[in-house]
């Protein structure tokens, strides 16, 4: 843990529960030390959709929440035993402006993010299904072996039926 927040206590929640609920304000960004999160949304049929996972070392939040004070539009829910630290506003403006190291560090962590984010929205416009499925693998590599293939179909937006083909016939290559 870098010592910028050193200071914030660790939290750990069960497999299941739901840090954050649509309509809630997001008065916290979570920086994830084990386990994983994961931020989806449900649309009008009850079908999920996620958006982001959020293994170690990664941050979640839904931040139009967080930093406009309007209500929620997503859900951030534990996908696994989870370890993680609770950060305020007040500690996120202040690590976007401290200058160590190791606010340096997460501030690129903060980037990989947004990049991750981009590369997700351009591949669901323009990619194909095996090709959303390469990049889930190289944006997510220790996820690929630890969730259930259900979720990473949501997140590809595939059924899980189609991403079992798929994976059958990458490996036949």
């Amino acid at each position: 843990m870098s010592d910028i927040f050193e200071n914030l206590n660790t939290n750990n929640i069960a497999k299941g529960v739901i840090l954050l609920h649509k309509g809630d304000m997001c008065k916290h960004a979570y920086k994830v030390i084990s386990g994983c999160l994961k931020s989806y949304v449900i649309d009008k049929s009850g079908k999920e959709h996620i958006l982001q996972f959020a293994p170690e070392d990664w941050y979640i939040s839904d931040m139009d929440s967080f930093f406009n004070y309007k209500p929620s539009q997503i859900f951030i829910e534990a996908i696994e035993k989870t370890d993680y630290i609770k950060i305020g506003k007040t500690e996120f403006e202040n690590l976007l402006n401290l200058e160590s190291n190791s606010a340096h560090e997460q501030q690129l962590k903060l980037i990989r993010n947004i990049i991750s984010t981009n590369k997700r929205l351009i591949g669901l416009l323009s990619s194909t299904a095996e090709e959303r499925y390469s990049e889930f693998i190289e944006t997510y590599p220790s996820l690929v072996q630890r969730i259930p293939l259900k979720l990473i179909a949501s997140y590809i937006g595939i059924t899980p039926e189609y991403l079992s083909e798929l994976r059958k016939e990458i490996s036949k290559k």
